[in-house]
């Protein structure tokens, strides 16, 4: 991946500030390793949808690291999913736990 395309998805996330990359500018193999900025008082996003120049669309998905408890939830960060504020309304449905098929 070039810088240009890492540089498009890490502004996405927020603001992007670098990425690990080769002398070419350029990074092989998965995973893309970036710096971004990002506002941690908004959910952090876990997947963007990208469309390529041949129409092509393509799932990223987001990893982070070194951040204290991040919730997969709701995407806030100070607390875990277990102890989410989600987990307590009516109409919560675990994404983890299956229905039993009838």
């Amino acid at each position: 991946m070039n810088l240009g395309v890492a540089m498009f998805i890490g502004n996405k996330l927020g603001k992007f500030h670098d990425m690990e990359m080769d002398a070419l500018r350029c990074s092989w193999g998965a995973p893309l390793r970036m710096r971004v900025g990002v506002d941690v008082n908004l959910p952090l996003k876990q997947a963007y949808k990208i469309r390529t120049t041949n129409g092509e669309e393509h799932i990223v998905t987001f990893t982070y690291v070194h951040l204290p408890n991040l919730c997969y939830l709701c995407g806030h960060l100070g607390h875990i999913a277990k102890y989410c504020e989600l987990r307590f309304h009516d109409d919560f449905v675990d994404p983890v736990v299956r229905p039993i098929p009838e």
